[in-house]
């Protein structure tokens, strides 16, 4: 049987191949850069964009877990937080557990307590795997393998219970340390360190994702908690499993074997480096996309805006738009939670904007919604 695995500390130069993803490492940089001055610059808030992109986050990063829930689910949901499903919990919790994480970066350091905090709220309020003692690292072994199977056929045992705390502790340095190694380079390390370790009993797969925006914002390498790979991580989801996997490698101890040791090393060195690779691609893939998607967003709005003002043009008819923007699907009563209208006022808004074919109706007479669908498949 497969014994429980034992990690490398960190950091451990042995790691990381420079020249091979020099250029890499390059290009991911740049990519994030344009991103992060198109989001600065949008015309819509970057705030509200940086709202519907976690959300989108949170639902590709609840994907790769078997969760299913589409993102006009979760836009419903937003408008009126009724017909809820256990999916639509767990990706909610997964955007607030997000959210937390930034504020709670205020007045923590990223380190194992905050992460403990997020966990909490991934995994609160009843959703399953709420019994897996959320809030606290293991006290017992957990494995990873098919639905059913058991440890003996485990594609991967994690380290002993007894020592998370201990591989904890060194991340914790390791992620608020400061050194030479590009940030990016960083994350991805980090990242796979915390899959390996897997100190929690469930949820450790989001929590790991959770922590890239989170670690790059902390550094200051990003504006705010916004480079989203889950996506690009989804889409390749055996091969992140696969490359991920191929890190706990077992390297022979130099005192028994030294040029056997040597092998490992060299080894290793290509192992880790195929799987910073694949993770720079995923960001410089999902910051193409992002940017995409801010710019045909900016597009919409100033087209939206230019059609609703020759309607009427006023300024609670923009703020109506600006509201539209950060709720594609919604009701008038989230219009008038958002901003002081009248009714009726509201209601001839509406309706223009219906003719006009700007939003569709779904024409019930009580709770009715309306549905922006030309932002709603920038989204999807």
């Amino acid at each position: 049987m497969k014994k429980p695995y034992l990690p490398f500390k960190l950091p451990n130069d042995k790691l990381i191949d420079k020249e091979r993803l020099f250029n890499k490492v390059i290009q991911a940089n740049k990519e994030i850069a344009i991103y992060n001055e198109k989001l600065k610059s949008s015309k819509v808030r970057p705030d509200l964009l940086m709202d519907l992109f976690s959300l989108k986050e949170a639902l590709e990063s609840s994907k790769i877990e078997g969760i299913q829930a589409t993102i006009d689910e979760m836009l419903e949901y937003r408008s009126d937080e009724k017909n809820v499903t256990d999916d639509i919990k767990e990706v909610t919790n997964y955007y607030i557990a997000l959210q937390e994480g930034v504020y709670g970066l205020k007045i923590l350091p990223l380190s194992s307590r905050l992460i403990k905090n997020l966990h909490k709220t991934l995994l609160g309020g009843g959703i399953r795997g709420g019994s897996k003692t959320p809030g606290e690292f293991r006290s017992v072994q957990n494995y990873i393998g098919t639905q059913g199977s058991k440890i003996e056929n485990a594609s991967y045992i994690p380290p002993e219970p007894q020592l998370v705390d201990s591989f904890m502790s060194n991340l914790d340095e390791f992620m608020n340390e400061n050194d030479d190694i590009n940030d990016l380079i960083k994350i991805a390390l980090i990242h796979a360190q915390f899959e390996t370790i897997h100190p929690f009993l469930d949820g450790n797969g989001r929590i790991g994702r959770i922590l890239i925006p989170l670690y790059l914002y902390n550094k200051g390498f990003i504006s705010s908690a916004n480079l989203f790979v889950s996506e690009s991580l989804e889409k390749d989801k055996y091969k992140y499993y696969d490359l991920l996997n191929a890190t706990r490698f077992n390297v022979t101890d130099k005192e028994d074997d030294e040029d056997q040791y040597e092998k490992d090393i060299v080894a290793v060195r290509k192992i880790y480096s195929d799987w910073i690779d694949f993770f720079l691609s995923a960001c410089i893939n999902e910051s193409h996309k992002l940017i995409d998607k801010i710019e045909k967003i900016n597009e919409l709005y100033n087209v939206a805006m230019d059609k609703s003002t020759k309607i009427i043009n006023s300024n609670k008819m923009r703020q109506v738009i600006d509201v539209i923007f950060e709720f594609p699907i919604f009701t008038k009563n989230k219009i008038k939670s958002r901003m002081t209208i009248p009714v009726t006022t509201l209601d001839g808004y509406l309706k223009k904007l219906v003719e006009a074919k700007i939003i569709y109706s779904d024409e019930k007479p009580r709770n009715r919604k309306y549905y922006f669908y030309d932002l709603i498949n920038i989204l999807r």
